[in-house]
């Protein structure tokens, strides 16, 4: 599909980054954004950072006539820091792009072509999982085989959005928002939400009908906050785990008429709210475990059963990064041996 001839005075994205904090990675991640072959603005919301971020940000907008700025007075979270971003953005099309993520070359033109091809109001691709101290990609966050566009209703999202128990949670996908769609129902982030604010608001655009288009191919670069091959924290990520917070959302959810009135709806953020208790207390057992602690570890899981099949996720995802490492270990040293005999 053609995409239509715009002037690149005329935004057709508005690429929006809440910032706090993020010298090390906002240069990257507005690069990413500027190098698409659409006409984009790139909108920097500095929530009070502390850091060189604010001088990154000006520097940036110096450079690239593209590139905007808007500041918080206070540190208020994301929500409130994209929520600005959001009303001040002209493009057809709102983007949101983490600060330590980054886009691939081609991201938002993709996915424009699917939006207009599918009369979408949102539209989010697959996340190339990025381990930001080996700087590289270890894979995507959902099988790339099979189907290739999939329509996601309220039901199927909520399904995959178990947390810790969906092989991926979609509550992190990172999905472009047409903005008439925004604007005309009023959506914005719950501005006091500052974990789980994703798939809040995703959740509000299905409860309002809106047509949401996910393909399997991978666009997005995804900081993983423990990379799957260094095995080491990134230390980029600025989010602040409350729990409590998410699990309280998922059950104020069942307040609203549109789920009151379906039991399927119903039983899956039910379900929803227990597995994130069970993550709850999992945070509690799990400290003592990384601190080589098995007499604390052992009585954090015999006061709480449900941290025994949390034990096991843990073990088994262990095993697979460890398998991923050994196998990134060994597609280095042949590429070194390669590039040697060559």
């Amino acid at each position: 599909m053609q995409m239509p001839s715009v002037s690149f005075d005329t935004p057709s994205v508005s690429v929006v980054i809440a910032a706090f904090n993020a010298e090390e990675s906002l240069v990257r991640a507005v690069e990413s954004a500027l190098a698409q072959n659409v006409p984009v603005e790139v909108i920097i919301v500095d929530d009070a950072s502390g850091d060189q971020t604010l001088e990154l940000a000006f520097a940036l907008m110096r450079a690239h006539p593209q590139v905007r700025i808007l500041t918080s007075g206070a540190n208020e979270g994301p929500s409130a820091a994209r929520n600005k971003g959001i009303v001040a953005a002209r493009g057809e099309w709102i983007a949101i792009l983490d600060a330590d993520d980054a886009f691939a070359p081609e991201r938002l033109r993709q996915l424009m072509m699917l939006g207009e091809r599918h009369d979408a109001d949102m539209v989010a691709d697959n996340l190339c999982l990025y381990d930001w101290n080996a700087d590289r990609v270890v894979g995507t966050a959902l099988p790339q085989q099979g189907e290739v566009v999939r329509h996601i209703h309220p039901v199927d999202f909520v399904r995959n959005a178990i947390t810790g128990q969906s092989r991926f949670d979609f509550g992190q996908l990172k999905p472009m928002f047409r903005r008439r769609f925004m604007m005309a129902r009023c959506l914005r982030y719950p501005p006091d939400l500052r974990h789980g604010e994703d798939f809040a608001l995703m959740f509000d655009c299905l409860l309002a009908d809106a047509r949401f288009i996910l393909t399997s191919e991978a666009y997005y670069l995804f900081t993983q906050r423990h990379g799957s091959i260094s095995a080491q924290a990134s230390g980029q990520s600025r989010t602040h785990l409350n729990l409590h917070a998410m699990r309280d959302h998922s059950l104020a959810l069942l307040d609203r008429p549109r789920v009151r009135g379906d039991r399927r709806l119903t039983a899956l953020l039910n379900r929803r709210a227990r597995a994130i208790g069970q993550q709850l207390s999992w945070s509690r057992a799990y400290p003592h475990l990384r601190a080589r602690q098995p007499l604390a570890l052992m009585g954090a899981m015999m006061r709480e059963w449900s941290n025994w099949p949390m034990l096991a996720r843990h073990l088994f995802r262990r095993w697979q990064n460890r398998g991923m490492m050994i196998r990134g270990v060994q597609a280095d040293r042949s590429n070194l041996s390669n590039s040697t005999l060559s």
